[in-house]
């Protein structure tokens, strides 16, 4: 790789375990063409992974100033990201001492990674407040919204929150359904072989009837409706972003909160409390169906043992509570989520994801709570 007598070049020549670099030509600042070599060092360096030991020399003739300090500099470093060696045994005195005054000292090594380390820090000090302030806005937001609803200046319309209860709710019957009852079934089945044990299984009916009404019948629409509606919402509003609707409507002067987010997490908010109250229903028919074809129980029989575990009414009123709070974290992270999508398609891809990671950790976080509150003020 030899070019004009005026030119810097670079000569490689590849030994068993080593490359040997010889440095020939004018490494000075007015001669220009150091970049070229540069360019051959980088595709030599990355074409030859497998050399372990790079030996640098000089031409006898060889012109030069702090061109070349910096290319070997720049050698040594790309070197030493990869653990690779370098040997600069042949190279003049002179040179080796201005490499050695240029090698960073272990006390500006910590330097640069104690202000990596604060940059970082700060990097996420920052990113968590300007998500925490953007999440507190559009609560916020939200807030003022609903009270616009109800004093009847907003433009919310009726039919988008027809349209959200009937996505929210009935389309959504078979899934809570199927998933209700199984969970219904399964319960009966794992307490009946425990019970049989002390010859109490007619406490079935108890155990999957308290079961559904306290905390499986909500926790499990919550899931449901997270995976489902959650991401829908997210996916939606998302899009809408992607394609600069939502920047439409902002034109037009209406507001996207009102107008899109609004009636899809109000419409959630009703209708998740309903079907729990549906899911309870179904789930404690399918501890029936195991009561009455396993454990050879009547159906009135089971159903009077289910009506004296429910003796107080606070049972179902705790789970409804807790489907109303659910609903609202479904509703509010998955249009939290599409409205701060990226602008691109892998961006509403994760923004759906995230919707429903970040509404199942809340709904679990959230449901423990309730169960740690309702024991403290003994309610349970």
């Amino acid at each position: 790789m030899q070019g004009e007598s005026k030119s810097s070049y670079i000569q490689f020549r590849r030994e068993q375990d080593f490359v040997d670099c010889k440095l020939m030509g004018n490494w000075s600042i007015e001669n220009n063409s150091g970049f070229q070599v540069r360019n051959e060092w980088e595709s030599f360096f990355k074409s030859n992974p497998t050399v372990e030991v790079f030996k640098f020399q000089l031409d006898s003739n060889i012109d030069w100033d702090s061109t070349l300090v910096s290319f070997l500099h720049k050698c040594r470093n790309d070197l030493a990201e990869v653990n690779k060696s370098i040997d600069f045994q042949a190279l003049p005195s002179g040179l080796i001492q201005l490499l050695e005054l240029s090698k960073p000292t272990l006390l500006e090594k910590k330097q640069n990674e104690f202000s990596l380390s604060l940059e970082l820090i700060d990097d996420t000090i920052n990113y968590f407040r300007d998500a925490t302030l953007s999440i507190f806005s559009f609560f916020g937001e939200w807030i003022s919204s609903v009270v616009l609803l109800i004093t009847g200046r907003s433009q919310t319309r009726f039919q988008d929150f027809a349209v959200s209860c009937r996505a929210c709710g009935a389309s959504a019957l078979p899934i809570v359904t199927l998933i209700s009852f199984l969970t219904g079934l399964t319960m009966a089945f794992v307490g009946s072989v425990q019970l049989e044990k002390f010859n109490a299984k007619i406490y079935v009916a108890d155990l999957v009837c308290l079961a559904m009404v306290r905390e499986m019948g909500a926790l499990m629409v919550a899931i449901i409706m997270a995976g489902r509606t959650g991401a829908s919402f997210a996916a939606e509003i998302g899009s809408m972003k992607l394609n600069e609707e939502i920047d439409s409507l902002r034109t037009f002067g209406i507001s996207p909160m009102e107008f899109l987010i609004i009636p899809r997490t109000l419409a959630l908010l009703l209708m998740i409390p309903l079907l729990t109250i549906y899911a309870d229903v179904v789930g404690i028919l399918g501890g029936l169906v195991v009561g009455t074809v396993v454990m050879d129980f009547s159906v009135i029989h089971y159903f009077e043992q289910t009506q004296v575990a429910l003796q107080s009414m606070w049972e179902v009123y705790s789970g409804l509570l807790k489907s109303v709070v659910f609903g609202l974290i479904i509703g509010l992270v998955g249009c939290y989520k599409g409205m701060h999508s990226g602008n691109d398609s892998s961006s509403l891809g994760r923004a759906v994801t995230a919707s429903v990671v970040v509404a199942v950790t809340i709904i679990v976080v959230v449901d423990a709570l309730f169960e740690v509150t309702f024991s403290y003020l003994d309610l349970r």
